[in-house]
């Protein structure tokens, strides 16, 4: 029996080195853009299995020993690995580029985006008192109704999150200024779990910090009593 307990003991000692190790390699790629294509291979996608088998075992570890505090901590972590494995490989980019011209072409204004039409309209940029631009802004037609984006106010509908990146002026058909708003749309299904793990961590915290405190003023109170 207790060769069973030291074999278990020392495989929860390498799921957890490997643990650490992964998510150590994960902040390095992240960091660095151009390597953020290796999440994308089939081998990293077979080691983000592994791992989340490893801290699903020992989320249900901690729940068979109603260690709480420990199972909320780990399902965090799996949560975080389950979302970057869907960032890597179901994350969808692009750009778009309207322009703000009543007489330009449709596919210059509008254009199809998870299977709905997205229509430009219009742009304005509103500027300080020295002309400098102060902001950039977004009016943009879906089939409910007209909705804005303006930078660091990202627009988020249906899954897809739109981002104002910046603007061009250009020259109209009749010489006059116009304008091209560019903006950036993303679809992220892995953004949810990654927050809900940080979430689960960010309690975990919480209520480890709250369980210390109440020990040591039960700890202070009995040696009082004594």
């Amino acid at each position: 029996m207790q060769k069973v307990l030291g074999l278990i003991s020392r495989i929860r000692l390498i799921g957890a080195v490997w643990i650490l190790l992964f998510l150590s390699a994960m902040a390095i790629v992240l960091a660095f853009p151009a390597t953020r294509s290796i999440l994308t291979s089939s081998w990293t996608n077979g080691v983000m299995l592994c791992t989340f088998v490893v801290v699903g075992e020992l989320v249900l570890d901690a729940l068979w020993r109603k260690r709480w505090i420990s199972a909320l901590i780990h399902l965090g972590v799996a949560l975080i690995i389950m979302g970057a494995g869907i960032t890597a490989g179901q994350t969808k980019e692009g750009q778009i580029v309207f322009t703000d011209a009543d007489y330009a072409p449709a596919e210059y204004r509008q254009c199809i985006v998870g299977g709905e039409r997205v229509a430009l309209h219009s742009f304005e940029m509103p500027t300080y008192p020295d002309g400098m631009p102060q902001q950039y802004i977004t009016h943009l037609i879906f089939p409910e109704g007209t909705k804005t984006v303006s930078v660091n106010a990202p627009l988020r509908r249906k899954g897809y999150t739109y981002y104002q990146m910046s603007y061009q002026q250009v020259e109209g058909y009749y010489g006059e200024p116009i304008y091209n708003t560019i903006l950036t749309v993303r679809k992220d299904p892995g953004a949810k779990f990654t927050f809900w793990g940080y979430g689960c961590v960010i309690v975990a915290a919480f209520a480890l910090a709250i369980r210390e405190s109440l020990l040591q003023n039960k700890a202070r109170k009995l040696e009082v009593t004594a």
